[in-house]
């Protein structure tokens, strides 16, 4: 049970830092070749776990070399984009300004059923306000709306609104976040003060967030008001 533990806990180690070491891209968006990776690397962590006749290094040297392929496939692509569109499937067109595409249905093998689910997961739920459907490298389907169904936008309407940006975190469950205060010149004296201001201590604190507006919003920990 120790040497299975052991043997657990290296592979592990191994596999996260490839991961973290092959970037987001494969994590957040399994392309071809990102997915064949990730099933070899499956199957050849597994092995040494297994069985204890399998040195662990005869999986450590394969999963290193896969991440090498990875990376300088990637770069490669990047370098020589004609290897990508032969190596990589192109984006398909299945609505093409506004008019469906059934012959592109029946070569991918996409039932009418299955189209319809795409259009809901991506919120349209009346295909006459499409005028593209585009089916992605990463199997995802991307919609453009038609003019008339877009949502008007404030400088359309004649509005000027000032950036909000995203949310960052400054405290989190009790704990100030110092890359995030960092990142944005927040210095603890300055929470400090905001913290006295709103009668509460930083142990009080589940989240505080602060937006490229310059808002910021506190919310206590349940019980605390």
């Amino acid at each position: 049970m120790v040497a299975i533990f052991f043997r657990t806990l290296v592979i592990y180690l191994v596999l996260l830092v490839c991961m973290r070491l092959m970037g987001k891209r494969q994590i957040g968006e399994l392309e071809m070749s990102d997915l064949v990776t990730t099933i070899l690397l499956s199957e050849i962590a597994s092995l040494p776990i297994t069985n204890h006749d399998i040195p662990v290094m005869f999986a450590i040297v394969p999963i290193i070399t896969l991440l090498t392929l990875e990376v300088f496939v990637s770069v490669l692509l990047i370098k020589i984009p004609a290897l990508k569109r032969i190596l990589t499937p192109s984006p398909n067109f299945i609505i093409d300004r506004g008019i469906l595409q059934q012959r592109e249905l029946r070569r991918l093998r996409i039932s009418n059923e299955e189209f319809i689910c795409g259009l809901r997961q991506a919120g349209v739920f009346d295909i006459n306000e499409v005028y593209y459907a585009i089916l992605e490298e990463n199997g995802k389907l991307s919609i453009v709306p038609r003019s008339a169904c877009r949502q008007p936008t404030s400088s359309q309407l004649g509005f000027t609104i000032a950036e909000s940006g995203t949310d960052h975190i400054l405290i989190s469950d009790g704990r100030l976040d110092v890359h995030g205060m960092s990142r944005l010149g927040f210095t603890q004296k300055e929470l400090d003060l905001y913290l006295k201001g709103r009668n509460c201590s930083l142990s009080e604190v589940f989240l505080l967030l602060y937006n490229d507006a310059g808002d910021l919003t506190l919310i206590l920990k349940e019980g605390n008001k």
